[in-house]
């Protein structure tokens, strides 16, 4: 059949336009399925809390959050065009169950980044295993410094630190209360003694140092010992450097069952209404730092209807920790947005990089990044359990 020279050429172009465009495309499929956990369709996450052990009371809402925030992502479309899927194994709040999790999630389950782990000697003991393997290790619940330091684009951290929530606390202690003989309890991992700096670094711009200073390991129920120290002392108050509500309440109780009936502080580990729960009047006039205010307080129209939405998707009033875990995943999906269709570590750490004052519905300080800073916000609420109430006595504060 005759064909005009012109309408041949345009042909020829067309053609060659059409199998530019396929190369185009294939090589933008081989691209997504040469990233760990990205597809066209999904993309694939992965964490581990503690949902059976210490601080499964934090652990259990924090999971419950993230998989609140991927429904909410989902229904909205996703994250230009792919959907999320998220994968949460149960550490016990045990390093070696946390590695073993987390071999699972990268090896097995090809997850795209780790978001959201709970506890810093967990999150110490898995972070290695996806840094090696240049997989994001995002926003663990740990306060410490080694969630976003040294620098990396694989790191972004999320909880503000220990030492900021302490010597924020031992201030208030000092200036608002009076108080002088401070004893403290940590539990003996790095966790606590990160906190055990921040205390004694704050009462050195007092003039003060602790005056009795002691410990319990991981997991320990009894500490009448410890307790019977600090009362000998005679401390005036007593900073708590606990990892869950359970250690928390544990010490109170004995404090008040050996007359010990001093002021005590605790931080954003013990930061649940399960403490309450679980300590009763015994935890009545404790001090407690949060980047959150409690579910227990007055909420606004927009929390009110979050409120309600997770209530019908898991049969249930949202608990303390689903506030964190929410953000978690909503702060991911604000990093990917940014980091536009092609999304790699890459991408998603300058995409991160671009985050500026977020905040969700649920209150908390706003959280910005930028190429040299990955650190979280530095503010934090004290507290005050009341009439079985967490009550806020400051706004926002630092040391």
């Amino acid at each position: 059949m005759y064909c005009h020279p012109r309408l041949q050429r345009i042909s020829t172009k067309l053609r060659w336009f059409l199998a530019a465009g396929a190369v185009a495309l294939t090589a933008g499929s081989a691209l997504a399925q040469t990233v760990q956990g990205i597809t066209d369709t999904e993309i694939v996450i992965g964490s581990h809390v503690d949902l059976s052990g210490p601080i499964a009371a934090i652990g259990a809402p924090i999971r419950d959050g993230m998989l609140f925030a991927v429904n909410d992502i989902n229904a909205a479309g996703g994250i230009h065009g792919r959907k999320v899927r998220m994968l949460v194994e149960d550490s016990g709040y045990d390093p070696k169950k946390a590695v073993l999790a987390t071999q699972k999630l990268l090896t097995l389950d090809k997850v795209f980044a780790m978001v959201g782990t709970l506890g810093t000697p967990t999150s110490m003991a898995s972070m290695p295993l996806a840094i090696e393997r240049g997989i994001p290790f995002l926003f663990a619940s740990g306060p410490s410094e080694a969630m976003f330091l040294p620098l990396s684009p694989l790191k972004f951290g999320i909880i503000t630190l220990y030492s900021d929530q302490t010597r924020a606390e031992v201030k208030f202690a000092y200036e608002k209360l009076g108080k002088r003989r401070f004893g403290v309890l940590y539990q003996d991992d790095e966790n606590g003694q990160a906190f055990l700096r921040a205390a004694n670094a704050q009462l050195k711009t007092h003039g003060l140092a602790p005056v009795e200073v002691t410990t319990y390991k991981r997991g320990e129920t009894e500490f009448a010992s410890q307790m019977a120290r600090l009362k000998a002392a005679n401390v005036d108050a007593v900073l708590l450097g606990t990892a869950g509500p359970r250690d928390t309440v544990g010490p109170i109780a004995e404090a008040r069952k050996q007359g010990l009936n001093v002021d005590m502080f605790a931080g954003q580990g013990a930061s649940s209404n399960a403490l309450i729960k679980l300590g009763g009047p015994s935890v009545e006039g404790l001090y407690i730092t949060f980047q959150f205010l409690h579910s227990a307080q007055e909420m606004t129209p927009a929390l009110r209807a979050t409120h309600d939405r997770f209530k019908a998707q898991f049969g249930r009033d949202p608990e303390d920790g689903v506030a964190l875990g929410y953000t978690d995943v909503m702060l991911f999906a604000e990093g990917a947005k940014n980091a536009g269709r092609n999304l790699t570590p890459q991408t998603l750490a300058q995409g991160l990089e671009k985050v500026k004052e977020f905040k969700t519905v649920f209150e908390g300080p706003p959280i910005s990044y930028a190429a040299d800073n990955h650190a979280p916000p530095r503010s934090t609420i004290i507290m005050q359990v009341k009439g079985g109430k967490f009550v806020p006595v400051t706004g926002p504060v630092t040391y």
